[in-house]
């Protein structure tokens, strides 16, 4: 498991979240004599790493070449590394402890975390992913943690959030945000990662390593870059802070909407300024109407094939039975366990398996290994493996799984997906409203571009507000040609 707290850190920048930016949240720059600095160098925490070796691999890889050595003008130096993008909000207090069913019949109740990033409208996720929870106050510091008032995100009444959730110590997290169509005035949060800086000297390991108008004067001061992940999935370094935040804005909102798209709940509830707040129905809530297995044990060729013999027999002809199985590192490694299961006679002696490669040596060399994503069954049957990185990650199921503590108990789901055609169209679908896209900035006495010398501005406030916002929704159209099989212990 990673260490929560590395000694190699000299200097810790904490994230923060919200959708207001001033300049208490912004590092002032390093102080005077530093150590050499290693330019152009930023990366990512990647964590819980370990190898072990006897030999020197890395002297023999680095130390005979040119390109794989620096050199520098001191003993010391240093580089700067960026935490995880989210923070979990840690129940500090259950303020429910005499309600046995919160949020029965779409009521309120209340939680108090550690954290203040969270507002209305945004929706979180308690460790039960099946409720999300929508914000309709807070927060409200009480000395102590604050306070947030929510409601389970949901048409059914008989829904009730399990007090064990509300217990001390467990954990929130913010998954989307929920706003009316119509007038909207609430916009939600995000948050941005911790930035550390690390420290290493030779012969010695010590590693260590976030918008009113002074923000904007002193975000050229800050001396920390950024990785961002641009709209095409690529991540890239930003050198100032605010089109870092700006574009941590847009892609918590498209990412509010993918998650949203796999986890969200059918519900109408009214807004705060009377008109409705509608959310849609996620992949999962929608592939319920589908055929749903729970299972305890890996699932075997058999049973693949038989679970999806049951859907297609009498309903699809045999040219029309591909499905992608979307999935986690558990669920992907479980499949292939159970094709070699099947396969095994034929993995010493199949050339995609066992081939020739250089050894480095005089004698020859042999590979061997291979991972199986597609299945081709009887009748027709093709499952595609789909890995979802949502499936294997902590922010969207809370619950470990009991065998491999360190994924979800969702890195074992499958969910098997029918994207050919219904009624002429796509099964499965992504939708929009057409003209409900916006990105806009508002500008009062500074705009993005910095102070205004002249002309028009929207106000006499000292500082500038940026937005977007859009529509979005996943529609399954046949959910019966669809399914999952999950895996429980409870």
């Amino acid at each position: 498991m990673a260490n929560p707290k590395s000694s190699f850190i000299i200097k810790h920048y904490e994230g923060f979240g919200g959708n207001f930016v001033d300049s208490q949240y912004l590092t002032a720059s390093f102080d005077g004599a530093k150590p050499y600095e290693m330019e152009n160098t930023l990366m990512k925490v990647y964590s819980s790493n370990s190898r072990y070796f006897t030999s020197k691999p890395l002297l023999g890889m680095l130390g005979n070449s040119s390109f794989g050595t620096k050199e520098i003008t001191g003993e010391v130096y240093r580089w700067r590394m960026q935490d995880a993008e989210i923070r979990y909000g840690i129940q500090v207090e259950n303020l429910e402890s005499g309600n046995a069913a919160p949020g029965l019949n779409n009521t309120t109740f209340r939680i108090k975390t550690d954290i203040g990033y969270y507002a209305h409208p945004d929706v979180i996720f308690s460790e039960d992913n099946t409720k999300p929870l929508a914000i309709q106050e807070g927060p409200f510091f009480d000395g102590t943690g604050n306070v947030y008032v929510v409601k389970i995100q949901s048409d059914n009444p008989a829904l009730y959030l399990d007090p064990k959730y509300l217990e001390q110590g467990r954990r929130f997290n913010k998954v989307w945000t929920s706003v009316p169509s119509e007038a909207n005035e609430w916009y939600g949060t995000q948050q941005t990662a911790s930035t550390m800086m690390l420290e290493h000297q030779i012969s010695y390991f010590a590693n260590s390593i976030k918008v009113t108008d002074r923000a904007l004067r002193e975000q050229g001061r800050l001396g920390i870059d950024f990785i961002a992940t641009n709209s095409k999935g690529q991540e890239e370094r930003i050198k100032t802070f605010i089109p870092y935040y700006e574009a941590k804005m847009r892609d918590e909102f498209y990412r509010s909407m993918d998650v949203q798209m796999v986890y969200g709940t059918k519900s109408t509830s009214t807004g705060k300024n009377g008109y409705w707040i509608k959310t849609g129905a996620g992949l999962r809530e929608q592939v319920k109407d589908g055929w749903v297995d729970w299972i305890s044990t890996p699932p075997s060729v058999n049973y693949l094939k038989d679970y999806l013999m049951t859907i297609f027999n009498t309903r699809t002809d045999e040219n029309n039975r591909k499905v992608f199985m979307m999935t986690g590192t558990i669920g992907a490694l479980q499949f292939h366990d159970a094709i070699v299961a099947v396969a095994n006679g034929f993995l010493t002696v199949d050339t995609n398996w066992t081939r020739r490669t250089d050894s480095g040596i005089g004698t020859p060399g042999l590979e061997y290994g291979a991972q199986y994503t597609r299945y081709f069954g009887p009748e027709g049957i093709v499952i595609n493996v789909m890995r979802n990185p949502m499936y294997n990650s902590l922010e969207f199921c809370g619950r470990t799984h009991p065998l491999y503590p360190e994924f979800p108990i969702d890195s074992a789901r499958l969910t098997f997906l029918d994207f050919g055609t219904s009624g002429g169209e796509n099964n499965i679908m992504m939708i929009k409203e057409k003209d409900s896209f916006r990105y806009a900035y508002v500008q009062n006495m500074v705009g993005p571009n910095g102070p205004v010398t002249g002309g028009p501005v929207t106000s006499t406030l000292n500082y500038y507000e940026t937005a977007i916002m859009g529509s979005a929704g996943i529609w399954v159209k046949d959910a019966t040609r669809c399914g999952e099989i999950i895996t429980d212990f409870d």
